[in-house]
Parts: C-alpha cells; structure tokens; sequence
C-alpha cells in the first residue's frame, strides 16, 4: 500500500512539474487565452516567472548532463530549457530519496523495507530519464504517421497553383499535432529571414526521424533541379506509405516469436496447475 502511494505521488509530481512546461508553449498560450481572461493570463504569468526563478535556484549535479541533451528535448518536443529540466530531474530524485527513507522507517515493512525502499527510489528517480525517452519515440511515431496524409494535402494545394511556401502556411495553419507545430515554426523562421533550405533544415534537427530526412531532401532536390514540386510530393507520400505497410507487415511475422514469452511464463504455468493438481491432491489425500 505504501509503495503504491509513494509511486503515485511521485508520478503526479513528476506529470505536475511537467505540466508546467505549457507556460511556455506560445500555441498553448493562445489557447488558453479563450478560456482565462486577462486577469488569470497576468496572474499565470507571474507564475511562471516564479517557476523559473525556482528552477534557476535548483543547482543539479555535474553527472546529469550527461543523460539530458538539449538536442532529446528537442526532439521530445518540450519548451523547457535543458537547465530546467535537469533541476526537474534532481528533484524528482531528491523526492525519491524521501520516499525511500520514508518507507525504510515505516514498521509494516520490518523486513523488506530496503528492497521496497530502493524499488522505489530507483522508479522515481529514473522516471524523468524514461519519460523523455518515451516522449521522443512517441512523438517520431506521430510525426511519421501523420507526415503521408499531410504531403497528400500539401501536393493538392501545390497542383491548384500555390508555391511551397503558401501551399505549407495553408495546409499546416490548422493541421494539428506535433507535425502541424513543427512546420508553423518553420514558417515563422522563414518570416524572421532564414532562407527555405535553412528553415527545413532546422525542421530535421527538430524531428531526426528517416521519413522527415527525405522529404526535405526531396523538396531541396526539387527546387535546384526544377521538377514538378506536385509530381515529388505524391511519390514521397506513395513511398512512406510502402514503408509504414512494409514496417507492418515485419512486425506482423515477429508476432509468434513476441508471444513466445507469454506463452512460456503464463499460459503453460497455467496448464501444468490445471492439469497436474488434481493428482496431486489426490496423491497427498490418499497418504
């Protein structure tokens, strides 16, 4: 019981301090404006300076830099700097600590409370580590799956008689999820006088995943070539889609080795109880 309320107390701490990360999302700032009004915008904002204030006061130590790289924040899609989110860390540790003294000294787990103890300290220390991991994975596995779907969009306001450029601030002005942020943080950089080739290439050191490599090397191709910019969008949407059913369709033969495991600690431990007790009970019965 202890156990599982220190482990949900650490996780709601964990997702609260990281809810706070939304502070500094301008698209989630404009938002929020529909909901709060100007009053409750002030008063989130002197939070939020308070935040970082609290944050820049937090000093974590040397070895944490080495497990949080500004460029996995980018690629997980967080608006905090890498200072920041290394202090969120090392609270996250420091309260793992205290969860896991706390436990040790609670007489209800007289004999197991270190195990507990450390099982403990390590899920809650290590949760901002597997959290940024998962996030990134997760947030490639968007991008990716979204990015066929919007070329298709992309490639029918090009043949309509748009260029790339308007084409993209068309089609991504209301396409949502990270793939959607992504490219409207690319035009903005446009507008601020970054050249195309630059803004995309800051859109790949932002989202490093093979399917977002290609088009843009695609489109860059187009443009110094002199191709038809409609005909290459259509044959990279074709070919991601070859991709993700061919991904599918390996995944789907590795299926019996995947189930293999459940099959060995699960199904046939289950087999043997039912097929071997009644014996057994016999057995013992008769003696």
């Amino acid at each position: 019981m202890v156990i599982s309320l220190a482990l949900t107390l650490g996780g709601f701490v964990f997702v609260l301090l990281l809810s706070l990360d939304a502070l500094f999302d301008h698209p989630a700032r404009i938002r929020m404006q529909g909901v709060f009004n100007l009053r409750r915008e002030k008063e989130r904002k002197s939070w939020k300076q308070i935040f970082r204030a609290a944050l820049g006061a937090v000093r974590p130590p040397p070895f944490l830099d080495a497990w949080v790289q500004p460029k996995e924040l980018l690629w997980a899609g967080f608006h905090l700097d890498v200072g920041e989110y290394r202090a969120i860390w090392w609270l996250m540790v420091l309260f793992g600590i205290g969860v896991g003294l706390l436990i040790m000294v609670t007489k209800e787990w007289r004999g197991v409370s270190l195990v507990a103890a450390l099982m403990v300290m390590l899920g809650i220390a290590g949760s901002p580590y597997l959290y940024l991991h998962w996030r990134m994975r997760r947030r490639a596995r968007v991008i990716a799956k979204s990015l066929p779907d919007f070329l298709d969009l992309l490639t029918f306001t090009v043949q309509a008689g748009l260029g790339f450029t308007p084409a993209l601030q068309r089609v991504s002005a209301g396409y949502p999820g990270p793939l959607g942020e992504e490219l409207r943080r690319v035009l903005v950089q446009i507008e601020l006088g970054f050249s195309r080739a630059e803004a995309l290439d800051e859109f790949v050191s932002r989202s490093p995943s093979p399917e977002i490599q290609n088009f843009v090397e695609a489109v860059k191709l187009t443009e110094q070539l002199g191709t038809s910019l409609a005909r290459t969008l259509r044959i990279q949407a074709n070919m991601m889609r070859l991709t993700r059913r061919q991904r599918a369709q390996a995944a789907a033969q590795t299926a019996p080795i995947r189930i293999i495991p459940a099959l060995v600690f699960f199904f046939l431990p289950s087999l043997l109880l039912i097929y071997l007790a009644p014996p057994i009970i016999n057995f013992f019965m008769r003696r």
